[in-house]
């Protein structure tokens, strides 16, 4: 059983503080939070000063606290993460926080589908987050499943890099936390 405690320590390493890149499709983003992220959840969730707005001053406003329960509740619990053996729940929980929910499923239904055989059950590609992925993970949970979905990771950077000039000044930044997490997870070569 995997604890969000423990993948939430290398995401938050990660996500840092406040930032205000001119480059980030996500606006002003603080704890990994970003404005465009906050404004999809709704005025009940966004507001976060609650001056009925959702705006820069609500990711301003936002403690490490807030941020760290949206994220349990929107991308751990609502995904049962925490019945996955915890290398493979921490992995796909950093990279859902850093490419959104659907990106990162469709990056690990790939990485299934890639270690499974010739004359194995495939795992549909869609980003939905649903039983068989989640079944797939939990019998499958191996190191040479972490490898491929750092490698699926690794290659969507380096492809969103090359489709997307103006994100490339992230790509070395996106390539070390790849680096830093296979270090945190046990499988760094």
């Amino acid at each position: 059983m995997a604890e969000f405690d423990i993948a939430h320590s290398f995401t938050a390493h990660w996500e840092g503080g406040l930032t205000n890149h001119p480059a980030d499709p996500g606006l002003i983003t603080k704890y990994g939070v970003s404005l465009r992220w906050l404004r999809s959840l709704g005025h009940d969730v966004g507001d976060i000063d609650g001056d009925g707005d959702i705006d820069a001053d609500d990711i301003r406003a936002l403690t490490f606290n807030q941020a760290k329960n949206l994220f349990k509740a929107r991308f751990w619990d609502a995904y049962e993460l925490d019945v996955l053996p915890q290398i493979v729940a921490t992995c796909h929980y950093d990279c859902t926080v850093n490419v959104g929910p659907k990106q990162a499923t469709l990056l690990t239904q790939r990485a299934c589908n890639s270690i499974i055989g010739p004359y194995g059950v495939r795992l549909k590609e869609d980003g939905l987050f649903g039983n068989n992925t989640r079944g797939f993970l939990a019998m499958h949970s191996t190191t040479t499943l972490i490898l491929v979905m750092m490698d699926q990771r690794e290659a969507f950077y380096n492809r969103l890099a090359v489709q997307r000039q103006e994100l490339k000044v992230f790509l070395h930044g996106w390539l070390n936390r790849c680096t830093a997490l296979r270090r945190f997870l046990g499988v760094a070569g």
